[in-house]
């Protein structure tokens, strides 16, 4: 008995790791099309990378096949879709783009060794049973930040509404690029930080005490989608958790720690 069940489990560990390759050659991709210059659909590919790396988990734990080699091979694909593809990009699409001094090449190797470093601390530490948060910033939260550059500067000129606002001259790459230089600075250090950083399903479905209030934080973002773009909905809700996450390490590492302690009140009466 025990080794069959120790065959159909063998049987089972197959859909996750399927799931888990099919991230790491969307990555692949990723990068043979940003070689190409086609940049936005190199983004796209990696978002559906990240769709496959939420899955395998989620798929593991339903077939009960979670265990160290999942997470070792997850994290090897995670080094290939969200440290070595979204580096790429970035380097080809800002750096090599603009001609500038090559010392700018050192931003997007930072932010790869910042991921591999990430990955490494969270093999060491990571449960098959999950967790509620992360030490540090997830390394696909952080490529999905970095990557959103090229189809927002595509879509930015076709938007009616920011023409209407004066404002498509100025999101151009070249007047982008010092805010560029201070994400990918910031990604990557709070990639290896020791901050606290909510899981997506504890952020988005249980920040709130009511479920509906969660619900229509979710609404409020889809809408984003239907009135304006696709980048643009990826782009709010990557502020809107980044800031959040920000915010709240700001308020326990400072705010907290400085505000004076209350004094026993029976001691001093």
């Amino acid at each position: 008995m025990v080794g069959k069940y120790r065959r159909r489990r063998n049987v089972k560990i197959i859909f996750p790791s399927t799931i888990t390759s099919f991230a790491m050659v969307f990555g692949f991709i990723s990068i043979m099309l940003a070689a190409n210059g086609d940049f936005v659909k190199a983004s796209y590919m990696l978002m559906l990378s990240m769709v496959m790396d939420g899955l395998d988990g989620k798929v593991a734990r339903m077939t009960n096949t979670a265990s160290e080699f999942g997470i070792q091979y997850d994290s090897l694909s995670d080094l290939i879709a969200f440290g070595l593809a979204p580096a790429f990009i970035y380097a080809r699409f800002v750096v090599h783009a603009q001609g500038i001094d090559r010392m700018y090449y050192l931003l997007p190797m930072m932010f790869m060794v910042c991921g591999a470093i990430r990955l490494a601390r969270f093999n060491i530490t990571a449960s098959i049973y999950g967790k509620t948060h992360f030490t540090g910033l997830p390394i696909p939260a952080a490529s999905f930040a970095l990557i959103l550059w090229p189809p927002l500067l595509n879509w930015a000129p076709q938007s009616e509404i920011l023409t209407s606002l004066g404002v498509v001259e100025h999101l151009t790459l070249q007047n982008l690029f010092p805010y560029s230089i201070g994400l990918i600075v910031l990604l990557s250090w709070s990639m290896i930080s020791t901050l606290k950083f909510d899981t997506p399903g504890g952020f988005w479905f249980h920040k709130f005490p009511k479920k509906w209030m969660n619900w229509a934080v979710i609404a409020a973002f889809l809408s984003l989608n239907i009135w304006f773009h696709f980048s643009f909905f990826c782009l709010a809700i990557a502020t809107y958790y980044l800031l959040f996450m920000y915010a709240r390490a700001f308020y326990e590492r400072v705010i907290k720690q400085q505000a004076p302690p209350l004094e026993d009140e029976e001691n001093t009466a």
